[in-house]
């Protein structure tokens, strides 16, 4: 179990923001692989910490949709 979100907290792990939005850990995943890639998704905000990927919490609130197929 991942840690619960804070009010305040502005960078969320992979399985943090799958819960946020409501999907699963696998289609977030699909969702970051379109956004490293350039195909889609390009309002998320993704930065490394080490081994770790991070996605902005402000990043997920702007999107209508996320696209885990083309």
């Amino acid at each position: 179990m991942d840690k619960p979100i804070t009010d305040n907290q502005a960078w969320l792990t992979i399985k943090q923001a799958a819960n946020y939005l409501g999907v699963s850990y696998r289609s977030m995943r699909y969702a970051i692989q379109l956004k490293k890639e350039e195909k889609a998704n390009v309002a998320f905000r993704l930065k490394k910490f080490g081994r770790r990927t991070l996605i902005n919490r402000n990043s997920l609130d702007t999107i209508n949709e996320i696209i885990i197929r083309l």
